[in-house]
């Protein structure tokens, strides 16, 4: 059973993800600073996840580096996709509102 303190390095995680996710896809500030910044806050929250559950030193860092990585790029990515392909439409749709309900 997870103890409280993975759990909250957990939460951090996926905090920074939602955060990192909602950020870039409604482009709230600088892109690339809120992408560095994303990407470093999970790494480091989840290798001291994985550190909380008892794991070494060595083991935290690859699997902080892996996960977090592989998860901050993939928040990223579907933002990125999500975003630009608003842009796209409103480009082709000039009534095209991307905060109101579409049929």
């Amino acid at each position: 059973m997870p103890n409280t303190s993975a759990l909250i390095f957990f939460g951090i995680f996926a905090i920074t993800l939602f955060v990192m996710y909602v950020l870039v896809r409604r482009r709230i500030g600088s892109t690339t600073l809120i992408a560095a910044a994303g990407v470093v806050i999970s790494i480091i929250s989840f290798m001291l996840f994985t550190l909380a559950q008892g794991n070494t030193l060595l083991w935290a860092v690859v699997i902080g580096l892996v996960i977090g990585g592989l998860f901050s790029a993939t928040a990223l990515a579907a933002a990125y996709y999500f975003s630009s392909n608003e842009n796209r439409r409103a480009k082709l749709d000039p009534t095209y509102n991307p905060d109101q309900e579409q049929p």
